[in-house]
């Protein structure tokens, strides 16, 4: 295996946003611009699910994605498989070989 290889992480998330609700993108300036998940709820009833992740899993790595219920963990999972399509921002899974 070469280097490249090596380095490559098995799944990459950078810069990920998921807003729920109709057409999340009209709020995607006003949550990357630092507006809180309930100022967003309350003013456009849209659901801050994602707010600007990146990570990378290499191979060989235990990955643990903890936190309270509602922080967003079954949503990020979720983009790794692709159930669900994100807001902005790409999820990469290197394929198998």
């Amino acid at each position: 295996m070469s280097n490249a290889e090596n380095t490559t992480p098995l799944i990459q998330i950078k810069g990920l946003y998921k807003i729920f609700g109709n057409t999340p993108e009209k709020v995607l300036p006003d949550v990357k611009a630092g507006k809180s998940k309930d100022d967003v709820l309350a003013e456009t009833g849209r659901t801050v699910g994602l707010q600007d992740i990146n990570l990378d899993i290499n191979s060989g790595e235990i990955f643990v994605i903890m936190g309270l219920s509602g922080s967003g963990k079954s949503t990020l999972i979720r983009h790794f498989n692709r159930l669900i399509e994100p807001t902005e921002g790409r999820s990469s899974l290197k394929a198998k070989t």
